[in-house]
């Protein structure tokens, strides 16, 4: 064997470790499946790309359904969570195992299983009763579970999940959940939403006593960009208004002020709003084009959404005692010119002058 050969072969045995150790940062830290979905978490150490993932859903040992997920790349000290839902028509009952595998570059890495039954396995101590999702947040009831002696109360690890495709995008975690009695629990989605999308959320319940139990339920929803108004002021001079924000989808819409009197529309005015998102409020102030006269006046305030949609409307009145002929200019005063005084007096003064002089020669 030639030497560039003998150094080629030992460069690709190099890599070949390399690649081997690297891939011992990369390791599937959790799995659950049900008899409706699956989901897997991995956790990465360090930069990786070509990453497949494979879910395999077998009874007695035949494979029912399979589902595969590609990550083009995962950073380092980062968890991907990827989600998939079973689509059996008939399930059986009885014992299930999901089958785990993730590989890179065509080599296996590793591989986890799930085990679970359907149909008539023992109930966990909590259920998730309802699940409403929207593009602010997600809100659920959790209860415990009851039977005909009443139920327990149980501690539950909660998970709220956003999923975007298989992905989760966002995730958080409500630790050591009391439940006594039927407890509403919400969060908010901290992270923002695109316009008209379609997400999913996904809900995981763990409880440890009086044994291991999960429990898994998801709901969809389509993302929209919502703003209400909460203060609204009107006078004779313009009026505000105070909107806020109820999405995690930017609002970039317009507030429209609209006066009308007897039918007529008398102002129409349309005023840009800042990006606002959930939390956010802004007030938008605009001055009539001139004062209203004493009369009562229709207004109404529309929110205007990214679509050209109305979002919110307040309709009201105004009632105006402004008396619009105080502003008159009023006739001015004719004055004398000064020329015209300057005159008579000087008459006057001649005739005294002329008087005087007489009398003066006949006292001569």
């Amino acid at each position: 064997m030639s030497g560039r050969k003998i150094v080629f072969f030992i460069a690709v045995l190099m890599l070949m470790s390399v690649q081997s150790a690297c891939a011992g940062d990369i390791n599937i830290v959790d799995v659950y499946s049900d008899i409706d979905s699956t989901d897997i978490t991995i956790h990465s150490g360090e930069h990786y790309t070509d990453i497949t993932l494979k879910a395999e859903l077998v009874f007695k040992g035949n494979v029912l359904e399979s589902k595969q997920f590609h990550i083009d790349e995962v950073s380092s000290d980062t968890d991907i969570t990827k989600i998939a839902f079973w689509d059996l028509t008939n399930p059986k009952e009885g014992f299930y195992r999901t089958i785990m595998t993730m590989s890179m570059d065509g080599s296996v890495l590793e591989t986890k299983y799930y085990n679970f039954s359907y149909g008539w396995q023992a109930m966990p101590g909590v259920s998730i009763k309802d699940i409403v999702p929207d593009s602010s947040g997600i809100s659920i009831i959790l209860a415990p579970y009851s039977t005909l002696t009443g139920s327990k109360p149980v501690l539950a690890d909660v998970e709220y999940m956003l999923v975007d495709g298989d992905t989760v995008i966002y995730r958080t975690t409500d630790s050591r959940v009391t439940v006594v009695q039927a407890t509403p629990l919400s969060k908010d989605w901290n992270v923002l939403l695109e316009n008209n999308h379609d997400y999913s959320t996904r809900v995981k319940a763990r409880i440890s006593s009086p044994r291991d139990a999960v429990i898994a339920q998801s709901e969809d929803f389509t993302s929209k960009d919502d703003v209400r108004i909460t203060e609204l002021y009107r006078d004779e001079t313009g009026a505000s208004a105070t909107v806020e924000g109820y999405s995690q989808v930017p609002f970039d819409g317009y507030v429209v002020f609209t006066v009308t009197k007897d039918g007529a529309v008398i102002e129409d005015v349309r005023e840009k709003s800042p990006i606002l998102t959930t939390g956010d409020d802004e007030t938008i102030e605009i001055i009539w084009t001139r004062k209203l006269a004493a009369g009562i006046y229709g207004l109404s305030v529309e929110v205007i959404g990214n679509d050209g949609d109305t979002l919110d409307r307040w309709d009201t009145v105004i009632e105006s005692d402004y008396d619009s002929s105080a502003d008159a200019t009023p006739e001015p005063i004719p004055t004398a010119t000064p020329g015209f005084g300057i005159i008579p007096a000087a008459f006057v003064l001649m005739a005294v002058y002329l008087l005087s002089g007489r009398t003066d020669r006949r006292g001569g």
